[in-house]
């Protein structure tokens, strides 16, 4: 069991960090985005849109090896200080096997987000020891 003292604390936000917003399980629109964009903006922050986030296949936003290529990038880019994922539902767990966490782990950065983002908080947080916020 992991003692919440021992976690590797990614560094804390601060203006003008970018910001990335992912959908690594269910579709996103635009106009879904557009809020959090705002929300992300008025922080501060510099939001990141990868190419591709508005991919759809079927309920999710992408295929799998596409959801998994865009969340690597933004796990191995040293300019992004964040990934947000932008919503739930099934599908992380089809993808965070496929993951290499190798640079995220040398270049921790604050992985944000709920329901089934869960398996990929709980991944680097047993396999890692690095802190997430869900």
């Amino acid at each position: 069991m992991f003692n919440v003292d021992m976690l590797i604390v990614p560094p804390y936000l601060k203006r003008g960090d970018r910001v990335a917003v992912v959908a690594n399980a269910r579709k996103v629109s635009a106009a879904e985005i557009a809020p959090t964009v705002k929300l992300l903006t008025s922080w501060g922050l510099q939001p990141v849109i990868p190419d591709g986030l508005y991919a759809a296949d079927h309920q999710f936003a992408g295929t799998d090896s596409h959801r998994a290529a865009i969340l690597q990038q933004c796990l191995d880019d040293h300019s992004i200080h964040a990934v947000f994922c932008a919503r739930g539902g099934y599908g992380t767990v089809r993808i965070v096997d496929s993951l290499d966490f190798s640079a995220f782990a040398r270049n921790p950065k604050w992985i944000v987000g709920y329901s089934d983002v869960t398996v990929l908080h709980s991944h680097v947080r047993r396999t890692l020891g690095i802190a997430t916020l869900h």
